[in-house]
């Protein structure tokens, strides 16, 4: 009977619980938006604006940030899969390395189980953002009028900026959807 072959090490194709938990503990939307709410206290609404796009703008790229440095600290199966991809084509590095990042930063911050890819090919990456608790929370703690000011977009276009300047990727960037108008928000990132 020939013999089991068992790999040198156990892979993981599973995210690590423990990065999920130290980003979910330091970028929670909650702590964000207590920030934002106590700094906008008794402002005008251009106040308001001006203030949240400053604190949601740094927000969002402390947050890649972040995630960039644990998910290199915590790599899963999938990812050594990725950048081994990479290496060895030269190509693939847009999309599947944003794509990846997205999803570890999101799904560490948002009650999601998935984040929503609507297009990922060597040219695009469209996702959206349908149930944002960051938008919840803005809306629960300071109101309907300030949530639609939607000044938590600066946390999602900044993140996704920083983290192709942080891998080296030129691209362009649209929000195409938002969710005080349109009930979810929609990012349109292309290769440049």
């Amino acid at each position: 009977m020939k013999e089991l072959y068992i790999a040198p090490k156990p892979y993981s194709f599973d995210l690590n619980q423990d990065m999920m938990n130290m980003l979910h503990e330091e970028f929670k939307p909650d702590k964000v938006v207590a920030k934002f709410a106590e700094a906008i206290k008794n402002k005008s609404a251009s106040e308001v604006a001006e203030i949240g796009n400053k604190i949601f703008t740094e927000y969002g790229r402390e947050w890649i940030k972040r995630t960039l440095q644990l998910g290199e600290e915590y790599p899963d199966r999938t990812y050594e899969v990725l950048k081994e991809a990479v290496d060895q084509t030269g190509t693939y590095k847009f999309a599947l390395l944003p794509q990846r990042f997205l999803e570890v930063a999101y799904l560490s911050t948002q009650d999601i189980s998935t984040l929503p890819i609507v297009e990922d090919n060597a040219d695009r990456l469209i996702y959206k953002m349908v149930d944002c608790l960051t938008y919840k929370t803005i809306k629960e703690k300071c109101g309907e009028d300030v949530a639609k000011l939607m000044t938590c977009k600066g946390a999602c276009l900044a993140a996704c900026e920083q983290l192709h300047k942080d891998l080296d990727i030129d691209m362009m960037l649209d929000m195409e959807a938002e969710m005080a108008k349109d009930e979810y928000c929609q990012f349109d990132v292309r290769r440049a």
